[in-house]
């Protein structure tokens, strides 16, 4: 069964340390020590951090560059995407992931904060979703969240697999992808979770399916995580801790 390229899922685990770091490094107002990464969290006027996708993908790029892949930055898409307007258009990835001898063999989409079900749309999840699914190769969605309660991952998870549903039904012959890796890192809990999502593998991954794997029991303070119900086969990387498997 294809997987993500075991690199990509090496620096998804060095990008959640040095979010990690700078996060604390950026609340407590501390230096940077010796073999701490670069980036800060900048602060708004009232004080509080602003927390966004950018820090995920800087943080992600600047784990990328500890291993051997290279990457390339707002990649063109090579399928043409409507999105606006009344022509389709050649698309942008945030960014895109290649092997030692430049091929490309994943795009990533970058995206913070939580999301609501109850929302009347999550355009920017359909958009980017599409973009990954519909390309021909390996996708990795790299999700970014400044703290959780119980039910947040799983909010976010059900609406991710309504949007991959909705993709999959509006291009049937044209989702492409073999597969989709989802990474979702918290910062002020010091966790993250992530999964492989084969698509190409015995027949397909049928609806149902996909709803079940995006689910797991997770139990958590207004600090930390404190237990796992059931990881549901989802890998688990805690700040401190080895690398997810």
């Amino acid at each position: 069964m294809k997987m993500v390229h075991p690199e990509i899922s090496a620096a998804c685990s060095r990008a959640d340390v040095g979010l990690w770091e700078a996060f604390a490094r950026s609340s407590q107002g501390g230096s940077r020590s010796s073999g701490d990464g670069r980036l800060v969290f900048p602060e708004y006027r009232g004080g509080s951090l602003r927390v966004s996708e950018q820090e995920a993908r800087f943080a992600f790029v600047e784990a990328l560059c500890q291993g051997p892949l290279m990457y390339s930055v707002e990649a063109p898409t090579s399928k043409l995407y409507q999105f606006t307007g009344k022509s389709p258009l050649s698309a942008q990835t945030d960014l895109a992931v290649h092997d030692e001898d430049g091929v490309r063999i994943c795009n990533v989409e970058f995206k913070a904060k939580g999301v609501r079900p109850s929302a009347e749309k999550h355009f920017p999840i359909y958009k980017d979703l599409q973009k990954l699914l519909r390309e021909p190769m390996w996708g990795l969605w790299f999700h970014l969240l400044e703290a959780v309660n119980n039910s947040t991952i799983n909010d976010l998870l059900s609406v991710m697999a309504e949007q991959v549903e909705r993709v999959r039904r509006e291009f049937e012959g044209d989702v492409e992808s073999p597969g989709l890796t989802i990474h979702v890192c918290v910062l002020h809990h010091g966790f993250a979770v992530q999964r492989d999502l084969a698509f190409v593998t015995d027949g397909g991954l049928s609806d149902e399916e996909l709803r079940a794997r995006l689910h797991l029991d997770l139990n958590v303070s207004r600090s930390q995580l404190l237990a796992v119900g059931n990881a549901n086969g989802w890998d688990l990387h805690r700040a401190g801790g080895p690398p997810a498997n």
